[in-house]
């Protein structure tokens, strides 16, 4: 009976000193990342994700509308053809003439916003091309016949949203604007990651999710896109 005894409290004592080392290994783990740095990252995060809701909105969108052209109507028959008499002090044309090129882009530019860079001066013509985003303007100046001629096409609102999505004929504003939002996405992303380094059971799971999708995303690439 006095062997039982003994063992019994010699088992207990070794059951209080399991559970003495694993609270200490838990504070420890715990203790491995700053109160202060989490509640900054959880700061960043919130705020970062709620000025950049809409924005990821407007990708996830344009991801689908650029992925499945066919579901959206982006070509529709919009264009117009416009032309317009000449001003008397362009004529006559004298198109290799550095006056007359200035007098003519200040004209165009006055009219159409045109940049100069964008004129181009031939013996018989001028042309200018302009871009924007689900737009294409093209004006040439008829020499023979002096008078403008002003072609226009709009391709829609989900032509307009797919070339801002990748930055095509934006401008340099717009694509400063995907800069910085690309860095506030990562900055969201990272942030995220390390809020959960002290809660280790969700850490575990989040980097098994995260290594099958991307493995499985490899896997796709490798073995089904062409």
């Amino acid at each position: 009976m006095k062997y039982n005894k003994n063992h019994s409290h010699y088992q207990q004592r070794q059951v209080v000193c399991i559970k003495a080392i694993y609270s200490s290994v838990n504070l420890k783990s715990k203790k491995r990342v700053n109160k202060k740095s989490l509640n900054i990252a959880r700061t960043i995060h919130i705020y970062v994700s709620m000025a950049l809701l809409l924005f990821m909105l407007f990708f996830a969108f344009t991801g689908i509308t650029l992925n499945h052209p066919q579901w959206f109507d982006s070509n529709p028959n919009n264009s117009n053809l416009i032309e317009f008499p000449m001003p008397d002090y362009l004529i006559p044309s004298e198109p290799q003439d550095t006056n007359w090129q200035q007098a003519s882009g200040h004209w165009l530019k006055s009219q159409w916003g045109v940049n100069y860079n964008q004129i181009e001066f031939g013996e018989d013509e001028v042309i200018v091309v302009h871009k924007g985003p689900g737009t294409y303007q093209n004006i040439t100046l008829d020499l023979f016949d002096n008078i403008a001629i002003v072609e226009t096409q709009n391709y829609g609102l989900i032509a307009v949203l797919n070339d801002l999505h990748k930055g095509r004929n934006s401008g340099l504003a717009w694509r400063l604007i995907l800069d910085i939002s690309s860095v506030l996405i990562i900055l969201f992303s990272l942030t995220g990651a390390y809020l959960l380094i002290p809660q280790t059971r969700k850490l575990k799971k989040s980097v098994l999710y995260m290594s099958l999708v991307s493995s499985g995303c490899v896997l796709v690439y490798i073995t089904l896109v062409p």
